[in-house]
């Protein structure tokens, strides 16, 4: 799977995106990343465009030394999804 990044708020977010159609967008908790998405991933791609990222301090995306809040992390998905 080819990992792209995109420009969000000032940060750089690893994602990843496959299939074609509506799109899902798959968000993870805190302390996992994007992988945790593995099982679900190809076979929802069959039928939809299928978004997976590493929140902002997770996996390959940025970890900048301010604090996180669900908002930030609710304004990052939606500027990932613009960037799209």
């Amino acid at each position: 799977m080819t990992e792209f990044f995109a420009d969000v708020n000032g940060i750089k977010i690893c994602y990843e995106v496959q299939g074609e159609g509506d799109p899902v967008v798959l968000i993870h908790g805190f302390g996992v990343t994007k992988e945790e998405w593995i099982c679900q991933f190809e076979p929802l791609s069959q039928y939809f465009r299928v978004v997976r990222f590493d929140n902002r301090g997770s996996g390959k995306s940025d970890r900048p030394n301010t604090p996180y809040t669900m908002e930030l992390f609710a304004d990052d998905t939606r500027g990932l999804m613009d960037f799209l």
